[in-house]
Formats: structure tokens, sequence, C-alpha cells
């Protein structure tokens, strides 16, 4: 595992999404995370392709009706809403974020599933539940914004009953031999959006282990998550040259990759992998 002194602080993840997911999401398919298109042809829009990265991640869960699932990292409740309608399960979504809580709370009231679908804040690595209280988790890119993955995936592990499925999506190093010019400005990036270090494929048989978790898949999905960067920085540079943004999406931008170099990872592969990971724990 790739290893950096600079790792993401809870509270200030939260106020950093406090301040920006209002304006994040209108240019990340309502969601707070990657889009998964099928290929360079696929014209999906990015609300299409988030969408379909949610149900790929609920899909691995196989909810039922009735069943328990947390959603560990809500964003603004667009996944953890869809996943409860589409599977007819209870949802508890949370959040370090209490933006977010509001707006997803906002948002089931809205669509008519708070009978059934709550948020709250909390940190991940420390959940306010008993033990065994759900029968899924998952954590769509929210373990990347934790310091301690581990620690984090224990806590999931005790929340959720034996032989419940926890499915993830996490940011991957796939260029460990890259220089370290190009490591520094990976990095500055991640600093800027309050992520961790980057892991490798191989770093989940050693996190699952030390959680108490299985392995079931592991899978790079880059090549279909890798038009999300050109998609997202494309418009929100356009919208901040146009009007005022927060300090902290101004951050963001000033760091960020050139549309010519979001353009080679459009077409390419990306340094910066997504995994799909699912872990079962032991029944």
């Amino acid at each position: 595992m790739t290893t950096d002194v600079s790792l993401p602080k809870p509270e200030e993840v939260g106020t950093f999404y406090d301040a920006t997911n209002d304006l994040m999401t209108r240019f990340l398919g309502g969601s707070t995370h990657y889009g998964y298109w099928t290929g360079p042809d696929d014209d999906s829009t990015f609300e299409q392709a988030a969408d379909r990265l949610t149900d790929i991640l609920a899909d691995k869960l196989g909810a039922k009706p009735g069943d328990r699932v947390l959603d560990v990292g809500c964003g603004q409740g667009r996944p953890g809403v869809r996943t409860a309608t589409r599977t007819g399960a209870d949802l508890t979504g949370i959040s370090i974020s209490a933006r977010d809580v509001e707006v997803s709370n906002d948002r089931a009231e809205r669509e008519g599933v708070a009978d059934r679908v709550r948020f709250q804040r909390a940190d991940a690595m420390d959940l306010p539940f008993e033990d065994g209280s759900f029968d899924h988790a998952f954590a769509l890119e929210s373990i990347v914004c934790v310091p301690d993955r581990i620690r984090a995936l224990k806590e999931i592990a005790r929340v959720v009953r034996p032989g419940a499925t926890v499915a993830l999506t996490d940011f991957s190093d796939r260029d460990p031999e890259a220089n370290a010019k190009k490591k520094e400005a990976l990095a500055e990036v991640g600093e800027s959006w309050h992520t961790a270090p980057l892991v490798t494929e191989g770093d989940y048989a050693e996190f699952a282990a030390a959680a108490g978790l299985e392995v079931v898949e592991v899978t790079d999905i880059t090549l279909h998550t890798r038009y999300t960067e050109e998609r997202f920085y494309g418009p929100l540079r356009e919208y901040a040259a146009n009007n005022e943004v927060p300090p902290e999406i101004e951050q963001v931008l000033a760091i960020a990759p050139s549309p010519e170099e979001l353009r080679a990872m459009s077409e390419g592969a990306p340094s910066v992998g997504v995994l799909l990971v699912v872990l079962r724990k032991p029944a």
C-alpha cells in the first residue's frame, strides 16, 4: 500500500463536503461518485452512468424487501434512496457531512420513502449501531475519505450480521512505478479532495483478513469509469469561470489535471483506477 503522511481528518472531510457537495452533485449526475460507461461509444449522461454504478454495486448485495442495508458515506442520498426503491429494503445512510445528511433526508421525504430510509451524521470508523444491525452494507467511494480503511472495515463488519455482503468502491494505484514528480502531483490532488493514499488490488486480501471479512471479488473497473474526470472537471471549470464557487472548489480546480491530461485519461489507462470490491462476513 502506498504511504503518505497526509491523511484525511473526519471533521475536515465533513467541512469540505458541507461546503462543496451542493455544487459538485450538479456535475456528478446527482451523486458524489464516479460514473460507469460501457465503453467509448456509450453516450449515457453522467446521471445515467452514475446510477449504473450505484446499481452495479447494490446488486452485489442481493438485498430483498425488508432487509436492512447500511449506506456508509451516503453523499446527498441519491444512491441510498435509489437502492431502497429498487430493492424494497430498509436503508440507513451515514455521512460525516451534516449538510449531506440534511439533503439526503429531504430527498427521502420528497421521494416518499422516509418511512424506511433515513440518514444520520456519523463517523465510519465509529459507527453508532449495535452488532449485527444490518443484513448488507455498501460504501460508494466513501472509504477513500477515511484515514484508516481497516478500522472502517472492522466497524462495518461489526454492525452487519454473519453471512452479510459488503460492497464498495475504492481508488487504486495503477502505476506503482511512476516517478516521484508524478506521485507528488497525485498526492496533491488527493489532498485537495481529502482522500487517503491509494491502494492496490492486492491490498484487499490484507484489509479483509484484518477486519474479519472474506474477499469475494476485487475487480478493476477503471476502463468503465475513466470518462468521469473529463466529464466532471470540464463543466465544473466552465461554471467556475463565470460564477462564484467555494474556496474548496477553487483549490480542487487549481491543481486538477489539464484538459489535455483529462482527454488522455479518457482515451487511455489512467494512473488512478477504481476498484469494485465485494466482501463477506463469515456465517
